[in-house]
């Protein structure tokens, strides 16, 4: 006969010590009492046996309910041997599920810490070395966080806000998963790819560079992504759009954005540049918006800019941006 776990005979013990244990619960505790010898020469008679049983059981229960000695029915002093070998196995099994119940009630698991990183707002690239070889890098004003322990058990990445491109190191036991606030998943063993998702913007994409990445929301697989393919998932209409193209390697500090909405545009403005930006988000809701910025373009370069190519009307005032509107 087969005998369940220590640890689930644990649990058990502590759900009836609770008093929370189902009919099919206490029936596995009934048959591990129940699976002492019963053959043999162990005991003289089935009487013996069930004496035994019964002391045993009920010294057991004693020690997890009310911390009570063990309290076994007397046995004929006739067979001192068997009553003194079976009060000892009976006062093993006592310590053991007392011993477990301590240790289930009095340890507590260990609280994950973790390490937050932010990005210095101001157009330089913030580059990051991960315990377990991989590299990032950080759009200014980028924050995401991952445990303390990262690499020994998982290798999770949180994104907070921002964007960043990573590049995994290979040959880990554990995949490579980086996490959007909005539940978007991409899921590596090694490769470079990117992940935006900034704050307030109502979409997040990952791009990938090499490698194989899968990118998957709360519910399920969106899609693989190869060497230059890009997804962007929608949030409010949970729907994703890939394309193939070239994919922008942005490390150095040459963005290119490409079919961004302003809101975006206005994310790397104030992180870039350190500039606030008003606007009116549902004036500019339509448009969409391609940019190049590089460590060397000005606030009033990139302003300039996309006055020329969209028309767009605006004042700028120690490193302010108000935008007026959109020449028709």
């Amino acid at each position: 006969m087969s005998h369940p776990d220590q640890h689930i005979i644990e649990r058990l013990l502590e759900r009836h010590e609770l008093g929370i244990c189902t009919p099919e619960e206490r029936a596995i505790l009934e048959r591990w009492y129940a699976a002492f010898p019963t053959e043999g020469s162990v005991f003289e008679d089935e009487v013996e046996r069930q004496t035994t049983r019964e002391s045993m059981k009920a010294g057991l229960f004693a020690a997890i309910g009310a911390s009570t000695e063990v309290a076994a029915d007397p046995v004929p002093e006739k067979r001192p041997v068997r009553h003194l070998y079976w009060r000892a196995a009976a006062a093993v099994l006592v310590l053991i599920a007392a011993g477990g119940l301590f240790y289930l009630f009095s340890s507590k698991p260990t609280p994950v810490t973790y390490t937050l990183v932010t990005a210095p707002a101001g157009n330089s690239i913030y580059h990051l070395q991960l315990p377990d070889g991989s590299a990032l890098w950080l759009e200014p004003g980028t924050r995401l966080r991952y445990a303390d322990q990262f690499g020994k058990q998982s290798r999770d990445i949180q994104m907070v806000d921002g964007m960043a491109y990573f590049t995994v190191a290979k040959g880990a036991s554990h995949p490579f998963t980086v996490s959007t606030p909005a539940g978007i998943q991409a899921k590596v063993l090694g490769t470079e790819f990117t992940v935006k998702a900034y704050e307030g913007v109502p979409y997040v994409a990952v791009a990938v560079r090499e490698g194989v990445v899968q990118v998957s929301d709360s519910n399920a697989v969106i899609g693989t992504l190869k060497a230059d393919q890009e997804i962007v998932y929608q949030l409010d209409a949970h729907t994703a759009t890939r394309t193939d193209g070239p994919v922008n390697d942005w490390r150095k500090g040459s963005l290119t954005l490409q079919n961004s909405s302003f809101t975006e545009v206005a994310r790397i403005l104030q992180n870039r540049y350190q500039a606030k930006v008003t606007f009116d988000t549902a004036m500019m809701a339509p448009y969409r918006f391609n940019l190049q910025i590089n460590e060397q373009t000005s606030l009033k370069d990139v302003m300039e800019i996309l006055k020329a190519l969209s028309g767009i009307t605006y004042t700028l005032s120690n490193g302010q941006v108000a935008v007026t509107g959109m020449q028709q």
